[in-house]
């Protein structure tokens, strides 16, 4: 896809690719993927939802200056400073990290594309999200848009609904089950707040949230005006151990996955999906017959920082795989 022109058509170009293997059929399970990473290659899946209000403004010739949060591997700065670039606007990023540490792949094509780098310490920026901090970012800079980590705000709720209109018409406009990911929240809030009335949308965090997973989804649909429609649930064993945490079995999950697909995943989100998926499976919480749609997040700028630790990782398992 090339450049924003046909923005408004772009969910045009998800699909769902089914994904057929043994393990799925000895349980009589369906199982799709939703293909939203396909829609752009620099403002990659999730993000073109969750940034849509803003691109939406953008065309119509608004100007904003842009302030957001991130770290090191953000897949949201990187996709906030690329649509910067495209339509010309200034985005500031504030890193959770130290300005003489290397820079990472995701924050040197952020600079290529203009966006001027700030970098906070961590306890710092664990107040990002804070009333006083938030008022003294307006001061200093005035007339700046302030976006939250990872974009999750009530535009993003609203933007990530329409991810339905992706299978409306299809045979998997009402899946049984709809897997997404949860980093800070938006995609699983949108998700749910356009599920239909028949499926149960289960979030997967990525991080280890504990109680506070669910309530983050709460206030986000609070923010949107959107009713909680229920027929959702988070599975926190989903996190295996942390944000960016790759098990030996995680990456082996991966490379074969891959080889029987031809689907790349993200290995901080989507793979983790897989794998809390097939669990799910094995434990009887998904009934012979159900159909499942996983969402495909995108992400995969990101695989860079762990394409070692993949290799490596892949190989030195040893067991059993649930695919």
């Amino acid at each position: 896809m090339n450049g924003l022109g046909a923005m408004f058509s772009q969910t045009d170009l998800a699909g769902v690719t089914p994904l057929y293997n043994r393990f799925y059929r000895q349980y009589g399970v369906t199982v799709g993927l939703l293909r939203i990473d396909l829609l752009h290659p620099q403002i990659s899946g999730n993000k073109w939802f969750k940034l849509l209000s803003l691109l939406q403004r953008l065309k119509s010739g608004e100007r904003p200056r842009i302030l957001s949060f991130g770290g090191a591997w953000s897949n949201h700065l990187h996709a906030l400073a690329y649509v910067g670039n495209h339509f010309g606007v200034e985005t500031l990023g504030m890193v959770r990290g130290h300005p003489d540490q290397p820079l990472t792949g995701m924050l040197a094509d952020a600079q290529r594309w203009g966006m001027r780098l700030i970098y906070l310490g961590r306890d710092e920026y664990r107040r990002r999200g804070e009333p006083d901090f938030l008022a003294q970012l307006a001061i200093e800079y005035p007339g700046w848009d302030i976006l939250p980590e990872g974009g999750s705000n009530a535009d993003a709720v609203h933007g990530c609904s329409t991810i339905w209109q992706s299978v409306q018409g299809t045979d998997w406009s009402e899946p049984d089950y709809f897997l997404c990911a949860m980093g800070t929240g938006g995609t699983l809030a949108g998700v749910i707040a356009g599920r239909p009335s028949g499926t149960q949308v289960v979030g997967v965090p990525v991080l280890e949230l504990g109680d506070a997973g669910e309530q983050m989804v709460r206030d986000l649909l609070s923010q949107a005006q959107v009713p909680d429609p229920q027929g959702w649930c988070l599975d926190h064993s989903g996190a295996f151990g942390g944000y960016a945490k790759l098990s030996h079995e995680l990456s082996a999950l991966l490379v074969s996955f891959e080889g029987q697909s031809g689907v790349q995943l993200d290995p901080v989100y989507t793979l983790k999906l897989l794998a809390t998926l097939n669990r799910r499976i094995v434990r009887g919480q998904v009934a012979p017959g159900s159909r499942v749609l996983l969402l495909h997040s995108g992400g995969l700028q990101g695989r860079r920082g762990l394409a070692s630790r993949l290799e490596t990782g892949a190989s030195a398992f040893v067991g059993p795989l649930l695919v």
